[in-house]
């Protein structure tokens, strides 16, 4: 049952992933759109004024990403 809804969640953050990132190409062809450029310069912008904790947040996110990747691949 575990695996089940790990893989459901894996597909759903893929999915995600892929959305927010045809919205991004979408936001670069059509500046007037402003899809997800302004949030993501928002959600960028609050990890660099939380400063050494936003650093650290940003970091641990990275990290388990990458794992996530790892674990993926295999």
């Amino acid at each position: 049952m575990f695996e089940t809804a790990n893989g459901w969640l894996k597909t759903f953050t893929d999915i995600g992933v892929s959305v927010i990132l045809a919205c991004v190409v979408i936001d670069i062809l059509f500046p007037s759109s402003n899809l997800v450029l302004a949030g993501l310069g928002k959600t960028v912008a609050e990890f660099s004024d939380k400063g050494l904790t936003g650093f650290i947040a940003l970091l641990l996110f990275v990290v388990f990403w990458q794992k996530r990747g790892e674990a993926a691949a295999s």
